[in-house]
């Protein structure tokens, strides 16, 4: 898993998770080949990451990415569309 650098997007930090993607084949190919799944933690600033200000949401894709770069770009948006309301389920209303 990679933490990246955070963002700020209306007063929350957007921290992009990025994870291989379980690699359960023995045919000898690469993990590294089957891409990245994504999630992101929103927090209040100076939120520590066990409290009520931060929340990590997995985002649910049936096909991994195939870019690093892609999918931490992924994760912030998924992130800013949590952060507006776009995303059924997720909310941040009560951080």
């Amino acid at each position: 898993m990679s933490t990246q650098p955070l963002f700020l997007y209306k007063g929350y930090e957007l921290h992009p998770l990025v994870f291989a993607r379980t690699f359960s084949r023995f045919d000898g190919h690469s993990r590294y080949a089957e891409g990245y799944d994504i999630a992101v933690r929103i927090s209040r600033p100076g939120a520590i990451a066990t409290s009520a200000a931060s929340r990590v949401f997995r985002v649910n894709q049936p096909d991994a990415l195939s870019d690093f770069g892609t999918a931490r770009r992924a994760a912030w948006q998924q992130g800013k569309d949590i952060i507006d309301g776009k995303v059924s389920g997720a909310s941040v209303a009560d951080m």
